[in-house]
């Protein structure tokens, strides 16, 4: 039986940076339909990437940026053949700690999760807040985590 391996690191070269939009074209534009227009945009370039790599192959990846409300996660994404694995709350997790360490004053996550994701947010301790809104024709639900 073959062992998987898997570890998350920055996304900080340019060659890293496609895979992570390699994996966010094949989620959102392919299999989502979402407009490239919608999906990429200005704040790729003050946003922190991650990528999740099973057995050195990106699978997974995310983003984390610091706003005036605090920490937003976004950009979760993990390529159809690797899910079920559990790596997007191992990816999620993973952009918690290392905005505490880049931003440790900020104790507020926030994020917009896809309804039909929000279980996978609730299992991590964010909570719904306001109504469900459309972003690119996808529902959504923005959803909160305030850590003590």
């Amino acid at each position: 039986m073959e062992s998987k391996t898997n570890k998350i690191i920055q996304a900080d070269s340019d060659a890293l940076i496609a895979a992570v939009f390699e994996i966010r074209t094949e989620v959102f534009v392919h299999e989502q339909k979402c407009l490239p227009s919608e999906e990429f945009d200005e704040l790729d370039a003050q946003a922190i990437h991650f990528l999740l790599l099973e057995n050195d192959h990106p699978v997974s990846t995310g983003r984390i940026r610091k706003t005036d409300k605090g920490i937003k996660i976004e950009r979760i994404a993990t390529l159809k053949e690797s899910r079920g694995k559990g790596y997007a709350s191992q990816m999620i997790r993973h952009l918690m700690q290392e905005a505490q360490q880049h931003f440790p004053e900020q104790t507020y996550f926030y994020l917009h999760a896809q309804v039909e994701v929000m279980p996978l947010y609730r299992s991590l301790g964010f909570e719904p807040y306001g109504r469900t809104f459309i972003e690119a024709d996808i529902v959504h639900q923005a959803m909160e985590l305030q850590l003590n």
